[in-house]
């Protein structure tokens, strides 16, 4: 049995487990402070202040919470990373972004659009679908005038890309963080690059130059910015290195990031915080 008020349900499960405590659940507490955390758990409290609530926590289902409470309804749509509190059980919920610490956002993992499932680690890695110039077409005109691939596009045979890789080094970590952006280069060179496309030969190649085509919202404009492409080993897209500037995608390419500014981005681009 699903339980509604008004318009509003939760799109878990009924059966889903959610954090709450034995004042609560079993002495009688109103639940005044409810949160979706940034990994899709929620959250329902009382206004008790809690020392240790390793000893006070109850895990229960998201259905017996509602039985308990039906009021909770009117935050069924409450985003991730949003908490809503009020004062008693009659007054209105007052809906507020958490205010998250860098340790916490550490813990934090996401849902991968790819895969569907959820990572409990911070990404190291942001990409765009198609270069932006593909976006500007209208959605019924793309079948005619585009030709997406995973790494490759065209657009009215006058308007080349290919898809590759900004690395940034994170400072305390073995591997890199890295943008994976595209890049419009001239038709010749397009050409070239697909020829040698399954080449094992093709990393003699010398650096082909284009300009970014992904707008990076992390930073001042990105379109437009002059790379270098270098063609890498069958199998990877290639690493592109932007040309010597003030812009701070270059500096940050130059001197590295640290994992502050890692958990920045997903701030920005993952949770929008």
């Amino acid at each position: 049995m699903r339980f509604f008020f008004p318009t509003k349900k939760f799109s878990e499960p009924l059966s889903t487990a959610v954090f709450s405590t034995i004042h609560v659940m079993k002495q009688g507490s109103p639940i005044v402070w409810v949160s979706h955390e940034l990994n899709g758990d929620w959250q329902f409290m009382g206004d008790e202040t809690i020392g240790d609530y390793t000893k006070v926590a109850m895990v229960v289902s998201l259905e017996n919470v509602i039985k308990l409470d039906r009021s909770i309804l009117k935050v069924a749509d409450l985003p991730m990373g949003y908490c809503a509190t009020r004062k008693s059980k009659k007054d209105k919920w007052t809906i507020a972004k958490i205010d998250y610490t860098e340790e916490e956002m550490r813990h934090f993992g996401f849902y991968c659009s790819k895969c569907g499932l959820y990572h409990k680690e911070i990404p190291m890695a942001y990409g765009a679908d198609a270069p932006y110039q593909y976006s500007l077409i209208p959605e019924n005109e793309r079948a005619n005038r585009c030709t997406l691939t995973q790494d490759q596009c065209i657009i009215d045979n006058e308007q080349y890309f290919i898809r590759g890789q900004l690395e940034l080094i994170v400072e305390g970590k073995t591997d890199n963080f890295s943008w994976n952006v595209w890049v419009n280069v001239n038709e010749q060179d397009f050409n070239r690059m697909s020829e040698l496309w399954e080449d094992k030969n093709r990393i003699l190649e010398k650096p082909y130059s284009g300009n970014i085509d992904t707008h990076l919202e992390s930073y001042p404009e990105t379109l437009g910015l002059p790379v270098r492409l270098i063609t890498r080993h069958v199998g990877y897209v290639p690493k592109i290195e932007l040309f010597e500037s003030n812009h701070p995608l270059y500096l940050e390419q130059e001197n590295g990031i640290t994992m502050e500014r890692v958990i920045g981005f997903a701030k920005e681009i993952l949770y929008r915080h």
